[in-house]
């Protein structure tokens, strides 16, 4: 029995009785430019199989200096619209003739899983930022150890929290190269807190985390500052990276109970869609019905957000259109702009 392992060109070419030339030949599908026979070929091909024989795709694409090998690195937990996000691009990379490398870090992780798919000598890089991070990463896009690293290859930053780092976050990087690809999350809630003023409704409970956001903009700052109430409440994920998002709405509803019966908010702002649906389920059975007696936003727009039982108001992640920005800029990455501000969306119930 053949022990299980990878073979070499050289190997393979001791055991077929032929060249390293050869091999490669077949392997690079020119052998009959090279007037390599039928039967050569086929007892190569042959052998290949029954040894398992794979080639070196990252020592073939060097020598040919084919600049098609992408590093993927997941930094942080994969979050609802970040999961889209790869599900669009495996379209993408199955229609091409790429080869991805993909990584998985979590926080403090950043340089050395960069470094290692630059071992690997990966094209380009894309890093997907995961908003469960603390402080939406920002200490990792902070560590000055990176910058020597993400300059040797095109690289973009996907799902980039513009406004939320300090502008030296922003500059650093942009002095590196990269390629920033998100939108803004204060922005992102200036629709709706308009809409709050517009239609009277002022009285507001809301996450801490999206508060914090919030009073960093001077626009929402001001939108804030003009309600009759804004009552904030610890952000329920903290460190449970793994607990399911309804499940953590249904255990946040219960503790909030007692506030929402007492304040009679206008509206719940949460973090997610999730988390919103887990919230109006435990409402709807307290007697609290969403969305007639008190209205509930999410955040992503999930695919079965039309199909739930609790209408809910939501912000629409433009996923569609980062991504499209995305695979625009790896088949021809921009010279001049480098900051990619996608708008998002309000719906409401």
């Amino acid at each position: 029995m053949l022990k299980a392992r990878y073979y070499s060109t050289s190997e393979l070419a001791k055991k077929t009785g032929t060249s390293r030339q050869v091999i490669s030949a077949i392997i690079n599908e020119n052998w009959k430019e090279k007037r390599i026979s039928q039967s050569t070929y086929d007892r190569i091909t042959k052998e290949m199989h029954d040894i398992g024989f794979v080639p070196n795709r990252t020592a073939i694409s060097l020598k040919k200096n084919k600049k098609d090998r992408i590093g993927l690195l997941c930094h942080g937990p994969l979050y609802s619209h970040t999961s889209t996000a790869l599900e669009k691009l495996n379209h993408y990379f199955l229609g091409s003739q790429k080869s991805v490398e993909i990584h998985m870090s979590n926080e403090g992780e950043l340089c050395k899983a960069i470094k290692d798919m630059m071992g690997n000598r990966v094209d380009s890089l894309i890093i997907i930022l995961s908003p469960m991070l603390p402080n939406f990463g920002e200490s990792d896009l902070r560590d000055k150890s990176l910058a020597p690293f993400i300059r040797a290859v095109p690289h973009f930053f996907y799902n980039f929290p513009f406004d939320v780092h300090s502008k030296d976050v922003e500059k650093d990087l942009l002095a590196c190269g990269s390629h920033l690809i998100g939108f803004s999350r204060p922005d992102a809630y200036t629709p709706f807190l308009q809409n709050l003023l517009k239609k009277n409704r002022l009285k507001l409970l809301i996450d801490d985390k999206i508060y914090s956001l919030l009073e960093k903009c001077r626009q929402t700052k001001e939108l804030c500052e003009g309600l009759d109430q804004v009552i904030t409440y610890p952000n329920p994920q903290g460190g449970k990276l793994n607990e399911n998002p309804f499940l953590m709405g249904q255990n946040l509803a219960r503790d909030l109970l007692p506030k929402i019966k007492d304040s009679k908010s206008d509206f719940i702002v949460t973090f997610s869609d999730g988390i919103a649906q887990g919230v109006a389920h435990y409402l709807d059975e307290h007697g609290i019905s969403v969305p007639s007696k008190i209205k509930i936003l999410g955040f992503d727009k999930i695919d079965s957000i039309d199909f739930l039982k609790f209408p809910i108001s939501t912000i629409e992640v433009p996923v569609d259109k980062m991504i499209d920005k995305l695979i625009e800029l790896i088949e021809k990455p921009s010279k001049n702009n480098f900051e990619h501000i996608c708008p998002t969306k309000l719906h409401l119930e």
